[in-house]
């Protein structure tokens, strides 16, 4: 009987520290829910804000500010989204499908007269990359004076097709590639008007020096003013204007 008050304290104080545990444990998770809530809630709007000054971007041809300007709605949110126009020796598409091109200018291109300037008279080289099934290429040159094709088949399934050379300078990424020479360019070129057939492929053009400019790259980035910081970095590269196939379309 003496040791009864003593267990009904030590069970009373064993209950307290469960149910103490057990309210803990909803709170923390509790906490942790929201919190998760409101940056994903913060996420969303942040590259919400920077794809919006990547429209704005587009449309001004130019840098533009979050909270300025035709952005002056956007508020809760620092960044900026700007314009640039990068001159290489090489450039590198997406991946283009099965029975898709793409359009490959030789001159720079003019946004605002949507003209071609002259070209520079320098061999280009055009890489691709091979799979299971090997691409090939049916490349249209196009000139002011006239058109000349030049087809690429490794697998030697289209007639009076080349088989290709090996890919320089990236031969780890691309492992064929045809020359178009400087001969054929001249100074007369606007494009090149480039194929692929049977299996998808990036694309790689090189030259000894830069080539034309192929269209603008936006970077925008959105930081919340909140206590969380979220922040959102969206990079978008927009090509020059993409001739459809059905004015080049083959059968092979």
């Amino acid at each position: 009987m003496r040791n009864r008050p003593g267990q009904i304290l030590l069970i009373v104080v064993m209950l307290l520290a469960t149910v103490m545990t057990i309210v803990l444990s909803i709170s923390f998770k509790s906490m942790t829910d929201t919190q998760i809530t409101k940056l994903e809630e913060e996420s969303q709007k942040a590259l919400a804000a920077a794809e919006s000054a990547i429209d704005a971007a587009l449309k001004d041809n130019n840098t533009v500010t979050l909270g300025t300007g035709t952005l002056t709605s956007i508020t809760g949110f620092s960044g900026t989204a700007t314009i640039e126009s990068l001159t290489a020796p090489s450039f590198t598409t997406s991946s283009i499908p099965k029975d898709g091109s793409y359009t490959f200018y030789l001159g720079n291109y003019d946004l605002a007269a949507k003209t071609i300037g002259s070209s520079t008279a320098q061999d280009v080289t055009v890489c691709f990359e091979t799979g299971t099934t090997k691409p090939a290429l049916e490349i249209t040159l196009i000139k002011s004076n006239g058109i000349k094709k030049y087809l690429v088949d490794p697998s030697s399934r289209i007639s009076n097709a080349s088989t290709g050379s090996p890919c320089s300078p990236d031969t780890v990424n691309y492992s064929y590639s045809t020359t178009i020479p400087s001969a054929d360019i001249g100074t007369t070129s606007q494009f090149l008007f480039v194929r692929v057939f049977y299996a998808p492929t990036k694309l790689f053009f090189s030259a000894s020096a830069n080539l034309p400019i192929q269209g603008r790259t936006i970077t925008s980035q959105a930081t919340s003013s909140t206590s969380t910081g979220v922040s959102k970095k969206v990079i978008l590269f927009q090509s020059y204007p993409q001739i459809p196939g059905e004015f080049f379309s083959t059968s092979f």
